[in-house]
């Protein structure tokens, strides 16, 4: 034996205070039967402590001890076997002193810390694990605790065959399971198997989850604890059927093995290997067929298993779909038991479906709100359309967007017709026509401004109030009005500032070459068939040039044209150089209509409107904050029709055999004179002298060869005319600025602050509606060991999205399971924002559990 070794754990011994009981002197006895170390304790000198070696008479040794000598540190070598106690003579010495042993198990058990003796014996038996120095060292580097006994110095071995860092008995149970349910094929089973007897690992899965060790097995493991976190998640509402088989596999009182399961989905780290483990066992179950006829309230908390998401989905997809008629019955538990889905594990695999299904949702109850028709005098429509019309084309965009994202076919393609149906036939066709029938032969709503005035009343009184101010203008090609109103509701989240959303009636023909001649400032339109050059004031307005000479005469102040796409690539101090000089800058922009009007690509138009939304807050942002400027308008030159069927033969008129006819488009024709043909609406206009201009009805398109007739504009539908202007007002940043975005804020509702069932419900009320600079905000809520500030109840995540103005529709029910089977009398309720886990709402709760009832709620 190594003396040096022998030294250098004996020196370890006398300073690890950890190891003493006391703080007064310290003895070590050292025990040799064989009096095999007889030379190496002669040859050893610790610092501070005095080598005896015991003769014949004890209490010789015994009175130098504890009376000549009684605050000396002793290493007491005794070559002979242990006594009995009852034999020992210094038995009493002994216990308040530590026991030294040379052999390869002592030493060890010394390296480790520990202070229970029977440990020795422990690692003696499992000699193979500590023959590798790496899991040796592994062990060490723990610093498991000196009191540590059997059952903890096992948790700490087995970790480190899965090689965790510190013991953790979930853990390792964890990466147990996840090396596979077949013994025979896991790699760290037959390492367990090497080094420990199985029911070491079982006497551990007992302990921390309740698991009966009978018969064991990991497939057997995992079952068992899957399904009773899926029995939990059910809150007891399960039918007789179903609920005898679950039985079968249910851990008695079963909270450990909730919070096992549970612990393990919120691993970002583990949760996709736990994924497919329970794809493995819900196939091997075949839950799916056994929860296919469970009502939505009763799975909609569940996450076990996906095949939740898939009977929720399919049977969502059902009541719409039994929904499309006159009747609706009231969908808005469907949108919170949907909206329940969203912190759960499965919500990103079925994102875009759940987003298709809550526009659809959407659409059906617009649809019901408005089932008497849309028959409104013309004026009142256009506000109707701006107020909450727009909806419908708002979700419809939602829909087809989602619908696109989503994967596979558990989003029904009859659904899909279903709601193409409904916003199609029952709403485009039945606006449009209304919307025809309301509308006069002159072009102009009384009380609604005209795209022409845009100039004069928006931007004008800018400088007219200031002889400094600087005005941006940003024209995002075919921005329709639905589109501006999500693209409001994002800079009101992202940017300090004042922002209005109006809108004005846009020129016909709906075309780019008109409505940018409109945008510009100027008191004369005019108009020439087949020549895309609109002239204001007898200018030319074709092209940046142009339009830029024009706005420098007609605004009185020095203008620019920039193309936004430049603008964004330019530096800080590039895009300063460009607008420097300016007062009054036009941006022109163009990702929506660049994407609709080519035929190759309108499929894509919707998703293009998306990716106008990032680019113009990107815009107005660099704007803002990095080319000081303050004043800044969004608007359009027309707005869209687009529906994802393509369009039939019965929704194309044919283009009229006339010599009348001057210019012929999809949506529109320029003629010198009225066409008689009831399908066709003609408007007289104050720009086109001697021409009136063509409209089909509704959403009809003339008949023109070529492919692209699904994304149109120059006609007259709402779609088309309504143009969106946003004013952004910029405000700078202060100190104790309170107009900057904010999360909403929550409170927790409950009679009294005190727990009684294992498993207890409380109401968290999001205390702020999101709106305008209100965000979202995703939370977690967990009761907590007012010591230790772990967990010992799941953790539950939810998302305060309520929009809803009223506090008691923005109320979330958490039920929680307490995760011990010895809680704490006191525990702190602790609500973390998910994000930056910062504290929200921190409370003393009372838990009084004389009356235990697993499935209770208080």
């Amino acid at each position: 034996m190594n003396t040096a070794r022998i030294q250098n754990t004996l020196e370890n011994l006398f300073q690890d205070s950890a190891r003493w009981l006391h703080s007064g002197r310290r003895v070590v006895f050292w025990y040799d039967q064989d009096e095999q170390f007889t030379s190496t304790f002669h040859e050893l000198q610790i610092e501070g402590v005095e080598k005896l070696q015991l003769a014949d008479n004890p209490f010789t040794t015994k009175y130098r001890l504890l009376i000549q000598q009684p605050n000396q540190n002793f290493l007491l070598y005794i070559p002979e076997s242990e006594p009995a106690p009852q034999d020992n003579w210094l038995f009493d010495i002994q216990k308040s002193g530590l026991t030294f042993s040379a052999d390869p198990a002592a030493l060890i058990y010394a390296d480790l810390g520990l202070r229970q003796r029977r440990l020795e014996n422990t690692i003696r038996e499992h000699q193979n694990f500590f023959n590798s120095r790496k899991r040796k060292e592994a062990l060490e580097a723990m610093k498991i605790s000196a009191d540590s006994d059997e059952g903890a110095l096992f948790v700490a071995m087995l970790s480190v065959v899965v090689g965790l860092k510190v013991p953790d008995a979930g853990l390792l149970i964890r990466r147990v399971l996840m090396a596979g349910l077949l013994e025979s094929d896991n790699v760290i089973w037959l390492d367990i198997e090497r080094y420990f007897a199985p029911v070491v690992f079982w006497e551990i899965v007992q302990e921390h989850t309740d698991f009966p060790n009978k018969n064991p097995s990991l497939n057997k493991l995992f079952i068992h604890l899957i399904i009773t976190h899926f029995d939990k998640s059910l809150r007891g509402n399960i039918p007789t059927q179903l609920k005898k088989y679950l039985d079968n596999y249910l851990i008695i009182p079963g909270q450990r093995a909730y919070a096992f399961i549970d612990q393990w989905i919120r691993d970002q780290q583990d949760s996709n290997i736990w994924k497919e483990l329970s794809n493995t066992i819900g196939n091997e179950l075949n839950i799916f067929n056994k929860i296919e006829d469970l009502e939505p309230d009763i799975l909609c908390e569940a996450a076990s298993f996906e095949d939740v998401d898939k009977v929720l989905i399919r049977s969502c997809v059902k009541i719409l779909r039994s929904q499309m008629g006159e009747q609706t019955q009231d969908l808005t538990p469907w949108r919170n038991w949907l909206q329940a889905r969203r912190t759960l594990i499965w919500f990103p695999t079925y994102e875009a479906i759940y987003q298709a299904l809550d526009a659809a949702i959407t659409l059906l109850e617009l649809k019901q709100q408005y089932r008497e028709g849309f028959h409104l005098s013309a004026p009142v429509l256009f506000k109707a359309y701006t107020s909450e019309l727009y909806q419908f084309d708002l979700a419809y965009r939602h829909f087809i967007v989602a619908s696109d994202a989503a994967q596979g076919d558990i989003l029904k393609r009859e659904l899909i017709d279903d709601i193409e149906n409904l916003y199609t036939q029952w709403f485009l066709d039945g606006l449009g026509a209304a919307w025809s029938d309301s509308l006069g032969e002159k072009w102009e709503l009384a009380g609604v401004p005209s795209q022409t005035r845009f100039y004069r009343e928006n931007v004008l009184p800018i400088f007219d109030r200031s002889d400094r101010e600087k005005a941006f203008v940003i024209i995002s090609d075919a921005l329709r009005y639905e589109v501006a109103r999500e693209l409001e509701e994002v800079i009101k989240k992202e940017l300090r500032g004042d922002t209005n959303l109006n809108a004005q009636l846009g020129v016909l023909p709906s075309i780019t070459c008109m409505g940018m001649a409109a945008l510009l400032p100027g008191s004369k339109l005019e108009l020439v068939p087949k020549n895309d050059d609109i002239k204001v004031d007898g200018l030319s307005t074709k092209g940046s040039l142009a339009r830029q000479k024009l706005l420098t005469q007609n605004s009185k102040v020095e203008a620019t044209v920039i193309d936004a796409g430049h603008l964004l690539d330019m530096t800080i101090e590039e895009g300063r150089n460009a607008i420097s000089s300016y007062r009054l800058v036009y941006i022109y922009h163009n990702v929506i209509d660049a994407i609709g009007d080519k035929p190759a690509s309108e499929r894509q138009v919707f998703a293009a409107c998306e990716d106008a939304i990032k680019e113009l807050v990107r815009l107005v942002k660099k704007i803002c904050n990095s080319l000081n400027g303050t004043n800044v308008f969004f608007t359009s030159d027309h707005g869209f029709l687009y529906q994802r069927r393509p369009i039939q033969a019965a929704e194309k008129r044919p283009i009229p055999n006339s010599d009348a006819v001057l210019e012929s488009k999809r949506r529109y024709l320029l003629t010198r004179e009225k066409i008689q043909e009831p399908s066709l609406l003609h408007f007289s206009l104050p720009y086109a002298e001697n021409t009136f201009t063509v409209i089909p009805r509704g959403t009809l398109r003339f008949a023109i060869q070529g492919a692209g007739s699904q994304f149109v504009h120059g006609g007259a539908s709402l779609q088309e005319i309504c143009i969106p202007i946003i004013t952004y007002h910029h405000k700078r940043a202060t100190k104790d600025d309170e107009g900057i975005a904010r999360k909403v804020n929550v409170q927790v509702s409950a009679r009294e602050r005190r727990v009684t069932n294992n498993r207890f419900s409380l109401t968290l009320v999001q205390t702020d509606a999101v709106e305008g600079r209100w965000r979202s905000r995703q939370i977690t809520v967990a009761l907590y060991n007012t010591e230790t500030n772990i967990p010992i109840t799941d953790v539950k995540k939810i998302e305060l999205s309520s929009s809803s103005s009223n506090p008691s529709e923005r109320g979330n029910i958490v039920r929680l399971t307490i995760a011990t089977s010895n809680p704490p009398t006191r525990a702190l309720l602790i609500i973390r924002d998910a994000d930056d886990d910062s504290e929200l709402v921190r409370e003393d709760w009372t838990i009084s559990l004389s009356i235990a009832n697993d499935f209770g709620d208080f």
